[in-house]
Order: structure tokens, then C-alpha cells, then sequence
């Protein structure tokens, strides 16, 4: 009840996505400055549409000869900033706005019969908050004494069902009406009651409603990038329904893209927002979310709006990261010991392999270091090999060397290649940069702060044990 009974300004699906021509008046009642901001929402952001200066007839006008893409707009005030919104729909071309600028909800369209019915719908909730509001102190009330109000149950009860038959009247007498649709994108989704364990129900639970999350919402709807809620939407979708690994992500992504696919600016924002999003998150792994959308949206051509300078950089940081990402084998390199012993690193043999590439000039190499070496005095005896490879090459390649005896990495395979060919199958941007490999050399974990190594490790390790124990016991 408490969700339906709030006053919300947004529409959430429009029939089309421009007007041939927009000729809008607006009366502001009570404002006395001879400017306007009109504004609309888009994705994540608010943006200015046009400034608007009063005319001698005292009224706003809101004129264009082109388009004005649908969605919800914005009459913004100055100096507060105060606001009041309408909808465009592609059908209401022409209308006339009047608004009392001291109250938000006091907006009179005519002209439009989709923005009349939406705020007799906001009126309607608005009268019916406060008798919501008393019947919910009475419950709160109640419940703080350890009682329970009934009667205030019932009737808060017998009021949610009103509300829902005067959604339902509006849908059925109006079912082309944007109002409508609007009604239907703020429907809760019914979860089915399943049956089974606790677990298995909350399991259940989850996947019908991350499956059918966007059933009353138009993501392929043109104007849905116009709304004050997608983008929160779309966030709780990737945040809160989306299991934190990379190839979840991805699902999510490629499902929330084909089905703004038929909307291409809808498309064409979202890529470019999900990109940005993984790309500049910290977490480790998430580089094989940016991997698949290059390859998948800017590779193919999908992402036409890139220039060519801007996505060939794009496709060389997706050829630099693939060959390095978890999941995969770490590439076959060879580096050279001091003496010059050739180090195939894919052809060491151990449980586990730590690849720890540094620099002696590396202010963070120095301060890792007492954390690496205490890792690995801790976990060579639990079948742990490190092999560590100066980044430097030339000349530079013998000084780095020479640092080995003073940072205390003797215990390691200190390695390096004063030609760098390890570089052209191992990306390697920040140093340290390190790797953990099982013993089939597939990369497990990277990039992790070296004051970490023990506890992901440990983590490793139980993960791998638990998994022997359930295979013994099948």
C-alpha cells in the first residue's frame, strides 16, 4: 500500500519515440521570473532541453518545428529550483500546462488526454495518502505496545484493494493510454510460493523474479530512456540480481541490450554506461566483462557511434587483456634465470603457481615485497612455487637482479628477459602484477595486493579440498 499511495512523477512506457512538430503553453501561476528551464531525464543524468522566456502574454511557450523525443520533462524554476513534470508521447502534440508554482501537484493540463489522466491519477493517490498514513501510524502504534490493530489492518487492506480497482478501471477503459501502461510498469511482479527446503525456495524465488524483472517495463520502448526510474532499474538488476562474477555480468548485460536493441539510443546509452561501469570498476575480473563487450558490441560494429581512433584503442585493450583473463591458461613464455638458465613458466611443475612480475624501481614492488616474502615462507611447504619476473629489460635487467638478495627474494625463481618477448603475450600495465595458477597453469586469481596472497590462498585451497571431499563421497 505504502508503494502505492506515493506520489511519483514519472511515466514508465511511451507509444513512439518523436512528434512530428511540438507546440506547448505553459501558465505558471504565481512565478514571478521571466525564465524557464525545460529539462528531461536521461539514464543516469537530467538534461537541459531549451530555456524559455516569458512572452507578452504573460505564458511559456515550448515550440519546435522538428522533433521532441518522449519521455518525462521537466518545468524547472528559478531561483529554487522547484519543478513540476509532463509527459510527451508522441500522439499530444499541442497542450496547454497550468501550474500554481507553490504546490508541485497542482498541474492542469488540457490538451492532452494522456497527461490529464496521469495527474487525475496523482490527485487521486495524493487524496488517499493521508488516510493511508493514519492507517499506518494506527498499525505502528499498535505493534510498539505489542498489540496488533486489526480494524486499522482491514481497512489499510480495503484500501490497497480501491487503489488497485481504480488502476484496473483506468487500464481497461483506456488500454492504448500511456497512464495505463504506466500503472502496469509500477506492478509488483507475484512471485510463485514454492515448495522444498528454505534454501531451495528463497533459490527458486530469486530466479523467477530476476526472470521476470522487466515484464511491465518496456526496456525496447524508445522512451524509457527518458524516465526518472530506468536507470535505477537497470542498477538493481546488475547490482542486486546479477551474482558478482564475471560471466553472470555478462548475461545480464547481453539480456538487458537485446532487449533495448529495438530503441537504439536506449541501446547505444546503456552500452556505452556498461562499459564505463566494469571497465573503471576495482574488483578483479571484471576486465573479462569489458573483454566481451568490445569484442561482442564494438568489434562487430555495433557500437557504430565510436570513432575509429577511440575503438582501435578499445580493440587493443581487449587483444592485451584476453590472453591474461581468469578462466584462461596462462600464456607460454620463457625467461632467463641470472646465469641464463631458460624458465618455461608453463612447464613448472606445482600445485600452484605464484607469477609475480615487479621492477626495482617499483615504489609499490618495494612495499609489496615483505608482504610476498612472508606469503611464501608461509605457503612453499603447502606445494606453492614462485617464480618472479623483472619487467625491466636492456641493460636495466642486471640492477633488478642484483635487488633480489636486498628484498629478500632468494626462495623465489627470480627470472627476467632483457628483450621483453614475455610482453607480447602478457599484458603488463602496473607492477606488481600477480598471478595464482593451479597446476594446470590456469589462471585462477590476479591482481590481487600482495598483503592478500595469504588469505586468498587459503581460500584457494579450501575451495580446491572441498571439492575433493564431495568427489570421494560421490
Amino acid at each position: 500500500m505504502h508503494r502505492l499511495l506515493l506520489l511519483v512523477f514519472f511515466i514508465g512506457i511511451f507509444l513512439s519515440d518523436t512528434t512530428a512538430q511540438y507546440d506547448i503553453d505553459i501558465s505558471l501561476l504565481g512565478y514571478e521570473n521571466d525564465t524557464v528551464v525545460i529539462g528531461n531525464y536521461y539514464g543516469d543524468r537530467t538534461l537541459v532541453k531549451d530555456t524559455i522566456y516569458r512572452e507578452a502574454n504573460g505564458k511559456f511557450k515550448l515550440h519546435g518545428p522538428d522533433t521532441l523525443a518522449s519521455g518525462v520533462y521537466l518545468i524547472l524554476l528559478k531561483p529554487d529550483n522547484n519543478y513540476s513534470q509532463f509527459l510527451v508521447n508522441g500522439i499530444d502534440n499541442e497542450f496547454e500546462i497550468e501550474w500554481e508554482v507553490k504546490d508541485p501537484t497542482a498541474v492542469k493540463i488540457t490538451g492532452s488526454k494522456d497527461n490529464e489522466l496521469f495527474y487525475e491519477y496523482m490527485r487521486y493517490l495524493e487524496e488517499l495518502r493521508p488516510r493511508a498514513d493514519k492507517l499506518k501510524e494506527k498499525i505502528a502504534a499498535a505493534k510498539e505496545a505489542g498489540k496488533e490493530d486489526k480494524k486499522a489492518v482491514k481497512k489499510l487492506d480495503e484500501l490497497d484493494v480501491e487503489v488497485k480497482a481504480f488502476q484496473s478501471k483506468i487500464v481497461q477503459e483506456n488500454p492504448d493510454c500511456i497512464t495505463s501502461m504506466f500503472i502496469k510498469s509500477t506492478l509488483q511482479i507475484d512471485i510463485p510460493e514454492y515448495e522444498g527446503s528454505e534454501e531451495e525456495k528463497q533459490l527458486k524465488a530469486y530466479r523467477f523474479y530476476k526472470k521476470h524483472y522487466f515484464d511491465n517495463i518496456d526496456l525496447g520502448n524508445p522512451a524509457a530512456l527518458r524516465t526518472p526510474f530506468i536507470n535505477d532499474r537497470v542498477d538493481y538488476y546488475m547490482e542486486k540480481l546479477t551474482v558478482k562474477d564475471p560471466d553472470s555480468i555478462i548475461e545480464s548485460i547481453d539480456y538487458l541490450l537485446e532487449e533495448m536493441t529495438p530503441a537504439p539510443e536506449t541501446f547505444r546509452f546503456y552500452t556505452s554506461y556498461l562499459i564505463n561501469k566494469y571497465a573503471n570498476m576495482k574488483v578483479v575480473g571484471m576486465d573479462a566483462v569489458y573483454v566481451h563487450m568490445v569484442d561482442k558490441y564494438y568489434r562487430s560494429g555495433r557500437a557504430h557511434w565510436v570513432d575509429d581512433e577511440t575503438l582501435g584503442k578499445m580493440k587493443s585493450n581487449a587483444t592485451n587483456l584476453r590472453p591474461i583473463l581468469i578462466g584462461k591458461t596462462f600464456p607460454a613464455v620463457t625467461t632467463y634465470k641470472a646465469d641464463n638458465t631458460p624458465v618455461e613458466i608453463n612447464k613448472i611443475e606445482s600445485e600452484y603457481l605464484v607469477v609475480l612480475f615487479w621492477a626495482h624501481t617499483c615504489g609499490h614492488c618495494t612495499k609489496s615485497m615483505p608482504d610476498v616474502v612472508k606469503f611464501y615462507d608461509e605457503y612453499e611447504s603447502k606445494g606453492v612455487t614462485l617464480v618472479s619476473v623483472c619487467t625491466k629489460g636492456g641493460e636495466k635487467t642486471k640492477p633488478c637482479m642484483e635487488a633480489v638478495p636486498d628484498k629478500n627474494m632468494e626462495k623465489f625463481i627470480n627470472t627476467f628477459d632483457e628483450n621483453q618477448r614475455y610482453r607480447r603475450k602478457v599484458y603488463i600495465n602496473t607492477t606488481p602484477k600477480i598471478f595464482i595458477l593451479d597446476k594446470n597453469k590456469k589462471i585462477l586469481v590476479k591482481d590481487i595486493p600482495a598483503k592478500e596472497l595469504s588469505n586468498v590462498m587459503e581460500n584457494i585451497m579450501k575451495i580446491d579440498t572441498d571439492k575433493e571431499s564431495k568427489a570421494m563421497e560421490k
